[in-house]
């Protein structure tokens, strides 16, 4: 499969993509792992997500966007149902927000043309306000701008929209589509589209970055919160299947209870199976659960394609591999890691792993 599989159109036009985690200590996070996803098994009731933002460089002009901000640095001086969260348990511990994160990487804050939000949670949203005016916001156009003061169950305040142009994405004018999902050329030139991925939240989008004129990251935002609830399918097994010492310790390492179908001996059987380990959470962080799930029934073609490499806002299972963070991305291929982390949420010393129960 290449990426003209997904209907992505040939371009010479790429950009940059690197990635910067906001948390300082990933293992230090707290929150539900049960409002994202399930099974939740005992003793994995946390989420100890990283939380990824992207900056984007633009090949031709060197035009700069971020993709996401993540969170601020002070929550309590968030909208107060954010801050109320963060007195009832939930931990994202950051020493250097993604402004004081860029400042350091030598990139000037005035150089920043537009911030793309996936979608307007408090992880993705940052602290507008330490960026200049000049900056543009883009999201998708389904999304509700309402502060704290108008609507008090908003993440947002006044401060994160108010004072700088909106570029609101209305994907209902574009003919194009990638992959089932209504995109928008960003760049005007292939480089960079914009997904309108439903099901979390409204007016949620990822992003499909072209790294080279045939490589491609898939931004995926909170589309879903854990590789493994779109791995395995039945595509990924025939073009990247699992490699075969870490095949065979999931037999031992995974509840074939809890993920069937198990093998002749009772012990859970990778290769046999053709769906996600995870399902998404009801009643829980996804906006429209059914939407959610042809989302990622989607992203699953993606992330069997052998052009696209796909990185969620909060994928526990690059937390700790593809860094020391900040980190670029574009050679991604070149480095195989599509080959050594398609399948590392399965292996039982990565952050991701929770397949079986602890005690």
């Amino acid at each position: 499969m290449s990426f003209r599989d997904l209907g992505i159109p040939a371009s010479e036009a790429v950009v940059s993509v690197k990635a910067y985690n906001i948390i300082h200590d990933v293992r230090a996070v707290c929150a539900p792992a049960g409002a994202f996803m399930r099974p939740v098994l005992p003793g994995h009731e946390v989420f100890r997500a990283p939380v990824f933002a992207f900056l984007i460089e633009h090949g031709a002009t060197g035009r700069r966007v971020m993709f996401d901000l993540g969170v601020r640095r002070d929550p309590e001086n968030a909208a107060p149902r954010v801050a109320q969260l963060f007195k009832t348990g939930w931990a994202m511990p950051v020493d250097r927000d993604i402004t004081e994160q860029l400042v350091d990487d030598g990139v000037d804050l005035e150089s920043i043309s537009t911030v793309i939000w996936s979608h307007a949670h408090f992880d993705h949203t940052g602290d507008m306000s330490k960026l200049p005016a000049s900056t543009e916001l883009a999201f998708g156009s389904a999304t509700v701008l309402e502060s704290y003061e108008v609507n008090p169950n908003s993440s947002l305040q006044e401060s994160d929209f108010s004072g700088r142009k909106l570029v609101p994405i209305d994907f209902e004018r574009s003919q194009l589509e990638i992959g089932g999902f209504k995109a928008h050329d960003f760049f005007e030139d292939g480089s960079l589209y914009l997904l309108d991925v439903p099901g979390h939240l409204a007016g949620h989008v990822c992003a499909l970055a072209r790294v080279t004129p045939t490589s491609f990251v898939f931004l995926g935002g909170d589309a879903c919160h854990h590789a493994g609830m779109f791995r395995p399918t039945d595509k990924l097994h025939h073009h990247f299947p699992c490699p075969g010492e870490l095949l065979a310790a999931t037999q031992h390492t995974v509840s074939a209870t809890d993920f069937p179908p198990p093998d002749a001996a009772g012990q859970f059987d990778l290769a046999a199976r053709k769906t996600p380990m995870l399902e998404v959470a009801e009643n829980g962080a996804y906006e429209d659960a059914p939407a959610a799930r042809k989302s990622i029934a989607k992203i699953g073609d993606f992330d069997a394609n052998e052009d696209v490499f796909v990185m969620l806002a909060h994928d526990e299972s690059l937390a700790e591999t593809i860094g020391p963070f900040p980190v670029l991305v574009n050679s991604w291929q070149e480095k195989g890691w599509k080959i050594r982390f398609t399948w590392a949420f399965l292996d039982e010393a990565n952050l991701a792993f929770r397949f079986n129960a602890k005690a």
